[in-house]
């Protein structure tokens, strides 16, 4: 029958081995769903297909009703009286069809139980179990009931909940359960949350499922790459492509991803022997990664992975981990007579390179032991060019240069008072408003209270060398000039080839620095530079606290202002390296030429 979109059994009654037929028509077939009301051969077609089915699924399973389903509504029941749907062919599987009963979905927390800890137990965030139960704090009662989500499901033209069960290798019952349903009617663009099932059953038909995705989801903020957030969540950046329908590399602030993770539990390897060892801890905090914890430790990632039985890098502010240290004692002159030379592991570590004259992406991949594909992908690279004066990150590379110019994060703690907010605090500190939020695991949604201990990053930019006094530092947007030019920064201009300067202040702008002149001399300066307003870029070079920045503006005044009575109606743009446009997130060459002029890295 050509109007079956798919059918399922389902149990009739737990007390007897009965159960129901449920069928699923296209949902096109609106005219057939009324007829199955007036008309009885349409009663006798479905009844001929059912029992047609169960005589070759189901020959064993015995059935007493059939349930008609369209677009998610039941538009008939249709039951089978004396048992006359059981049918016993000889050429049929004697094999019984198991039938899953409704499922547990809720998890019931115990003494000691923090949502961190339930979180890793089934391998999914803290904000995910928060989002699943509508909770607001991270505090657990004893005996609470948590729903612990495997996915969330927003649903789409053409979904019915039974095709959205098969999908994620759940029951329907388990669904309706865990969204709070008396029926299995769902809303075009409802978000379902498909939760963990306790007792591990699946519905008929899922046994050939792939293995489950679990997702979570994050925001892109200024300075990240594909290749930075797979790092951060232990997956690809082909996984990441994959769960996002990207064609490309390239990512927008703001934008938000799907973070696949594998829902399989992977087993933890037996503890390989080791030496008697004793143990510290350590609570993470804002920054922390195992590599740096390892090297502070002086032991191993590795080391503390074991230790911790963690399966993947991520850790959580606020986790407590056990550091291993070694008491091993020395061997005595007794019972060895040669001490074996210690073997001296290479130190691996992500760092950032400033191209030089002459430098190629394979000759940078061979000097540092990573290679052109890590470069590439660590950098959202589509091609092996690459400019004097570019930041490149180098992934775990070896033979790091000596840099006493490297930029480093530090940290302070603000305490909430009356009055604060994330957007106010994040222009006081200099930061952006998500960099602030993701530090303290918060979203924009989150509330303040007072007294709450806020991680405060503090990003200190190294001074680079440049070629000329007349020229300014190269500095990426994203990880040196935002911080050195934060919100509500005042920079003396000198415009490249006149020599002439004024005063502009940043008083918005993520993608690039929007800016005002301080007054109406200021204005007229500028004016005279650009021979009135223009959108034409030119090479600019900013002093900010003493230290000289190569730049790209244009004066062309609009949109929103904050300074008044400066002689001009709106803000300009000014532009720093691999700073991007505000209206599709993408670079702009022209500025970034003009920036290059202003480094002194091309003519």
């Amino acid at each position: 029958m050509d109007q079956f979109q798919s059918y399922e059994l389902q149990k009739s009654n737990t007390q007897h081995d009965t159960y129901t037929l449920v069928i699923y028509l296209n949902d096109h077939l609106t005219e057939f769903a009324s007829e199955l009301g007036t008309a009885p051969k349409a009663k006798k077609d479905i009844l001929s297909t059912a029992r047609q089915v169960i005589r070759e699924r189901y020959p064993n399973t015995k059935v007493n009703m059939v349930k008609v389903m369209i677009g998610g509504m039941l538009v008939a029941s249709i039951p089978l009286m004396n048992n006359t749907s059981t049918v016993y062919a000889a050429e049929s599987s004697t094999t019984t069809i198991q039938v899953a009963e409704s499922s547990q979905v809720y998890y019931q927390v115990s003494s000691g139980d923090t949502l961190w800890g339930v979180s890793k137990k089934f391998n999914t965030s803290v904000d995910n179990i928060k989002k699943a139960n509508n909770l607001t704090s991270n505090v657990l009662k004893v005996n609470q009931r948590l729903i612990i989500p495997k996915a969330f499901h927003t649903v789409k033209s053409g979904d019915y909940l039974i095709a959205v069960a098969k999908q994620y290798g759940v029951s329907v019952e388990a669904i309706k359960q865990a969204n709070h349903k008396t029926s299995d009617l769902i809303r075009l663009g409802e978000t379902l949350v498909i939760p963990v099932v306790m007792g591990g059953g699946t519905n008929i038909g899922t046994q050939n499922l792939a293995p489950t995705q679990m997702t979570s989801s994050y925001t892109v903020v200024a300075g990240d790459s594909l290749w930075g957030i797979a790092q951060k969540f232990n997956t690809s950046v082909s996984n990441l492509k994959s769960a996002n329908n990207l064609t490309s590399d390239s990512l927008q602030i703001g934008q938000q991803l799907s973070i696949p993770t594998s829902g399989e539990v992977v087993p933890t390897p037996p503890p390989t022997p080791a030496p008697t060892v004793t143990s510290t801890s350590h609570t993470v905090e804002t920054g922390d990664t195992l590599w740096g914890i390892a090297n502070r430790y002086g032991t191993t990632v590795d080391a503390l992975k074991q230790a911790n039985q963690l399966a993947s890098n991520v850790l959580q502010i606020g986790q407590t981990l056990t550091i291993p240290t070694s008491n091993q004692e020395a061997p005595t002159k007794d019972n060895q007579t040669s001490t074996p030379s210690p073997t001296t592991e290479v130190e691996r570590i992500t760092f950032t390179y400033a191209v030089r004259s002459g430098d190629n992406l394979s000759a940078i991949a061979e000097r540092y032991g990573v290679t052109v594909d890590a470069i590439r992908s660590a950098n959202g690279l589509t091609s092996d060019i690459i400019r004097v004066g570019q930041q490149l990150t180098i992934p775990n590379g070896t033979n790091a240069p000596t840099q006493t110019t490297q930029n480093t994060i530090t940290y302070k703690t603000h305490t909430v008072v009356s009055g604060d907010n994330i957007w106010n605090l994040s222009v006081k500190y200099g930061i952006p408003q998500a960099e602030l939020l993701r530090a303290n695991n918060l979203t924009t949604s989150s509330m303040l209270s007072i007294g709450q201990k806020l991680s405060i990053l503090v990003h200190n930019i190294a001074v680079k060398e440049v070629v000329s006094e007349r020229h300014g530092e190269y500095m990426d947007w994203w990880t040196e000039a935002q911080y050195v030019f934060p919100i509500n920064k005042t920079a003396k201009v000198t415009d490249y080839a006149t020599g002439k300067s004024f005063y502009i202040k940043r008083t918005i702008g993520a993608n690039h620095a929007d800016s005002e002149t301080l007054t109406a001399n200021d204005s007229n300066i500028a004016k005279s530079i650009w021979g009135g307003y223009s959108w034409t870029p030119r090479a600019v070079v900013l002093e900010i606290d003493g230290r000289k920045v190569a730049a790209s503006m244009s004066f062309m005044p609009h949109d929103v202002e904050y300074i008044k009575d400066n002689g001009i109606t709106g803000h300009f743009d000014v532009y720093f390296g691999n700073s991007t446009r505000h209206k599709d997130g993408a670079p702009d060459a022209s500025h970034q030429k003009q920036v290059e002029i202003a480094a002194g890295v091309v003519k």
